[in-house]
């Protein structure tokens, strides 16, 4: 049976924008990490108060010839102080129309962190774009394909989750299990995005099951239940990987961002040596696929990305360990995971895909 065609290049379009805006979201909060940018915006979802962040000291600095706008926030005396409402230039600084900011006690200004953190933000914004005007495309065939508005609901759900929890993190001061949540909220994003675009791009091909050369059953139902199990297995992996992460941001606070990291390693045994040997399984089960997947071309083709990409974060792992967590290395990691994860979702969608075809060509025969 073929497949039904669908013309839907809009909902594409939107879809891949999403896809790719996401995974920038991913490597931006890396880099806030990364660089200890993540309370560089002491409010949310503002910077200070303002749409555009500062970028000098003197911009938040209390002045006697500045007016000041309801919610802007000054440093002064060691506290960040708030507007309560808009006024004029004051000759002295009156308490009555300030409040000390109480949400958290962080007080430092440093311009290269806020506008890192504030880049994050904004990435996050434009990825809002496409994903609203995916929800509303999606509405258009929702007589024919009902899931399609149900995936991009979830996905809007979500979306409004990890922004709400990026205010929890900020107002928190960066709560360490909440960064957890906030970064598989992404993987959840992600992954959802990557199912509908495979869903919408198959259905939108004709003969889908002819694509790849002839198939049994037998052959795909092995390659889909691993691909599944390897994407588990790469979530916990991951989840792993983020205790071991906030094991060095314990480190960070009790010695400072720029200290040196000489012996960090040792200190955050066992769980790096689980998440060590932990990347082994899933190497040889990635081997297994890629062979296993021999003559069933796109399934292959994932399947051997997935085990270079993780031959590569095995390396760039190794480095970390050897290296004692070299902070430059740590983005590079991550998306090597995001890559990976996003590919096997993608691989389980299209296996599912195929497999729904054949059992379809077999009924109508």
């Amino acid at each position: 049976m073929n497949a039904r065609l669908v013309n839907a290049p809009w909902l594409l379009r939107f879809l891949r924008w999403a896809i790719v805006l996401n995974l920038l979201v991913m490597l931006a909060g890396s880099v806030v990490r990364m660089t200890g940018s993540g309370m560089g915006c002491p409010d949310w979802p503002k910077c200070f108060g303002l749409a555009v962040p500062p970028t000098q000291a003197e911009q938040i600095t209390w002045s006697p010839d500045a007016a000041y706008h309801q919610g802007q926030m000054i440093l002064r005396d060691g506290a960040f102080w708030v507007a309560q409402a808009d006024h004029a230039p004051q000759s002295e600084f009156s308490e009555k129309l300030w409040s000390k900011y109480t949400r958290h006690d962080y007080a430092v200004f440093n311009p290269v962190h806020t506008w890192i953190e504030f880049l994050n933000r904004l990435l996050g914004v434009l990825l809002g774009i496409p994903v609203l005007l995916a929800t509303a495309v999606s509405f258009v065939h929702i007589r024919r394909h009902p899931w399609w508005v149900v995936t991009m609901l979830a996905v809007l759900f979500t979306l409004g989750f990890e922004a709400w929890l990026g205010k929890v993190v900020v107002d928190g001061n960066l709560v360490p299990h909440h960064i957890t949540y906030h970064m598989l909220g992404a993987y959840v994003l992600l992954a959802l995005l990557t199912v509908l675009f495979r869903n919408v791009h198959s259905l939108a091909e004709q003969n889908l099951w002819r694509a790849e050369p002839p198939a049994t059953l037998a052959q795909l139902r092995p390659m889909l239940w691993g691909f599944v199990v390897l994407a588990t297995l790469l979530l916990g992996q991951t989840v792993l990987g983020t205790g071991v992460r906030e094991g060095v941001d314990d480190l960070v606070h009790q010695w400072g961002f720029d200290a040196p990291r000489a012996g960090w390693v040792a200190q955050l045994e066992p769980g790096v040596l689980v998440h060590r040997s932990a990347s082994l399984v899933l190497l040889a089960l990635a081997y297994w696929l890629y062979r296993r997947s021999a003559g069933l071309a796109g399934l292959r083709a994932r399947a051997g990305l997935v085990l270079m990409i993780f031959i590569a974060e095995a390396v760039v792992g190794a480095l970390m360990y050897y290296l004692e967590i070299p902070k430059g290395l740590q983005p590079i990691h991550l998306m090597l995971s995001a890559g990976a994860w996003m590919l096997l979702v993608d691989a389980v969608a299209k296996s599912g895909l195929i497999l729904r075809a054949i059992r379809g060509s077999r009924g109508s025969a």
